[in-house]
């Protein structure tokens, strides 16, 4: 201000001119600032306005509307079906007119039949207890329920299976035993020296017997010898129980269903039935399969994992076998041919150009097939006559032989030509 006061008169003059003019150029455009200002503020109240009339009528309707179904009469909504509920997983959880503790009480009656039923097969399980023992080793210095549980893997269940005046017979379900150390125990403990008589590594079992005179008056009274059921007629979804060392641990009790059923696996000079379970299978068990009426119906084996599962047990149908167990017990084998095939029936002999009767799809190396002068996919016809038409017809005309007799095989053997009947001579073993 004081250099301001300072300045001539005329420079102080023309400094007045200049702010006057611009305080004129400035005023106008504040001016127009604030009428801007207010108009925008209009527009937005305008706006506000506008919206808030649409919210108002949509909310109006909308209630409207709720209040409208509010009104309506109830439906059952169970008798609507939806067109995408088909389509729905059953574990998707979707809301069910029926009561939720009325649906408890449903699966809960479920369960408890289900646990019932599963008492009642286990029950005949632990029964079958009277019938079985435990195979051991007499050169062990403990038996299987004072050892480790490495040693757990070592219990082999047997089975009572006939009696005679001197003797009880016992089927093992094993093929592995010594022959000069094996004895009996029973589920208390005591033990009694078993004999072998032999053994059947096709179907995994083998015959033992204990003298009446070694067994007290009163055990004898405790001893049951089971029956035998068929197989025949069993199908999936079957039920069985296993008895004896199903987990490796002997008198234990396992329960499932058979997931396949009858599967057809060949053996030497032979056919067997084998079963599919769904019950999981453990290291070294082995033990007797059950029907439902407590019935014996086979034996565990784990020598056919690639036809009844390799995480499941399997076991051989007695139907197929029973008369191997029965020649066991009288120390009587079946003599050897040599041979492993399959049945040739007439539909499979027309649509392969084949004659009926067994194929051979194996012979065994220095076997009495192969030194006869039999070859693989030679089809056998007959045996001294005796018409061959499967493999149980096999195996039952070579049961009424002896080793060491000689029969005349008569099999075709196919040709570019064709089909030639040729005959040999062969001693069975």
């Amino acid at each position: 201000m004081d250099n301001f006061k300072n300045q001539p008169k005329d420079i102080k003059k023309h400094e007045a001119e200049r702010y006057e003019f611009i305080k004129e150029q400035i005023r106008p455009q504040r001016k127009r600032y604030v009428i801007n200002f207010v108009n925008k503020i209009f527009e937005f109240m305008l706006l506000a306005l506008v919206f808030g009339g649409v919210a108002g009528v949509v909310f109006w309707s909308v209630n409207n509307g709720l209040n409208s179904s509010a009104s309506m009469p109830e439906q059952d909504l169970s008798t609507i079906q939806p067109e995408y509920q088909t389509a729905i997983p059953e574990s998707t959880s979707i809301v069910c007119a029926t009561p939720l503790e009325n649906i408890n009480k449903k699966d809960m009656a479920v369960i408890e039949e289900q646990n019932r039923a599963s008492k009642k097969l286990s029950a005949i399980g632990d029964q079958f207890a009277s019938s079985l023992v435990n195979v051991i080793d007499k050169n062990s210095k403990e038996a299987w329920y004072q050892s480790g549980s490495s040693n757990y893997d070592k219990a082999v269940s047997g089975m009572f299976f006939k009696k005679s005046n001197l003797y009880y017979y016992i089927i093992a379900a094993s093929d592995t035993l010594e022959q000069e150390s094996c004895a009996v125990e029973f589920d208390d403990g005591e033990t009694v020296d078993a004999k072998f008589l032999s053994s059947n590594s096709s179907i995994g079992v083998s015959m033992l017997s204990i003298a009446k005179k070694d067994i007290s008056i009163e055990r004898r009274k405790k001893i049951v010898i089971p029956d035998f059921g068929s197989t025949i007629s069993v199908t999936s979804g079957s039920n069985v129980i296993i008895a004896g060392a199903p987990n490796g641990v002997m008198y234990s009790v396992m329960t499932g269903n058979i997931i396949k059923s009858d599967i057809s696996m060949p053996i030497p000079d032979n056919v067997i039935s084998l079963f599919a379970t769904d019950i999981f299978y453990t290291e070294g068990a082995n033990g007797i399969v059950l029907n439902t009426r407590g019935k014996v119906i086979g034996f565990i084996t784990d020598s056919y994992k690639s036809a009844t599962g390799r995480s499941n047990i399997g076991f051989i149908g007695i139907s197929s076998i029973i008369d191997i167990i029965n020649g066991m017990s009288k120390g009587k084998t079946t003599p050897y041919l040599g041979i492993e095939g399959y049945d040739v029936d007439e539909s499979t002999a027309q649509a392969h150009n084949i004659e009926k009767g067994v194929y051979l799809a194996v012979i065994y190396p220095n076997s009495p097939a192969y030194s006869g002068g039999m070859r693989v996919a030679d089809v056998i016809k007959q045996i001294n006559e005796k018409e061959v038409s499967s493999l149980t017809a096999l195996h039952n005309i070579l049961k009424e032989y002896n080793a060491g007799d000689a029969v005349i095989v008569t099999f075709s053997r196919k040709t570019g030509k064709g089909n030639n009947i040729k005959k040999c001579r062969i001693v069975l073993e």
